[in-house]
């Protein structure tokens, strides 16, 4: 494998199925994080038992968990978005939680007055006031995203994507590929943060109005 796997048509073979763990990956640990988030957040007691158990899953490295999600889930794409997901969701479910929690108590009581049902409280309150919490997790989750699915392409029974290019150039002495895959990866982080960016200021500005 050369450096013209990574800016050739034979490009989609390696960079396809890395994006497609890794946005598999965010979007599976952004829907978890926020549901779980949210019902926490709006639980006093829910948040008090759950928070250590929160905390110490957080704080266990990753690498740590390959053999478990391995026995699980055996060597492949399932094992690699799980691994993905596990150590993403952390981020987005703690700040989700934290921004539900910290919502202006006199909102609330306004919600209260106005007999607003649980969805629309969810919808126009709950959420609108999480929502800042939210991206700051959500943009934390996805550098770790795109790291981990640097990581899982590392693991034996892996046959593609940027992280087997790279062991792969690394066992070849291919200098010049280690650093095309480097770049891209660069690359590929600065594109979705601007993204991610791009989202929230729409947001964050249209809640605003």
């Amino acid at each position: 494998m050369s450096d013209e796997h990574l800016f050739a048509p034979a490009a989609t073979e390696n960079i396809l199925p890395s994006l497609t763990r890794m946005t598999t990956g965010f979007a599976l640990a952004a829907i978890a994080g926020i549901a779980l988030g949210t019902a926490l957040g709006r639980s006093r007691r829910a948040h008090a038992l759950c928070n250590p158990v929160l905390q110490f899953a957080r704080a266990v490295p990753p690498p740590a968990l390959v053999p478990v999600f391995v026995v699980l889930l055996d060597f492949g794409t399932r094992m690699q978005v799980a691994s993905i997901v596990f150590s993403a969701v952390w981020p987005v479910l703690i700040n989700t939680a934290e921004g539900v929690r910290n919502t202006d108590p006199l909102r609330v009581e306004v919600a209260a007055v106005l007999r607003l049902t649980k969805a629309e409280r969810l919808r126009f309150l709950f959420l609108p006031s999480a929502l800042p919490r939210i991206f700051a997790g959500l943009r934390l989750s996805l550098s770790l995203c795109l790291v981990l699915m640097v990581f899982s392409e590392l693991l034996p029974g892996t046959a593609n994507g940027i992280g087997f290019t790279l062991t792969d150039a690394q066992s070849r002495s291919d200098l010049l590929t280690v650093w095309a895959a480097l770049v891209l990866l660069g690359a590929l982080g600065y594109v979705l943060n601007t993204g991610l960016l791009a989202v929230e200021k729409r947001l964050l500005g249209r809640g605003n109005r």
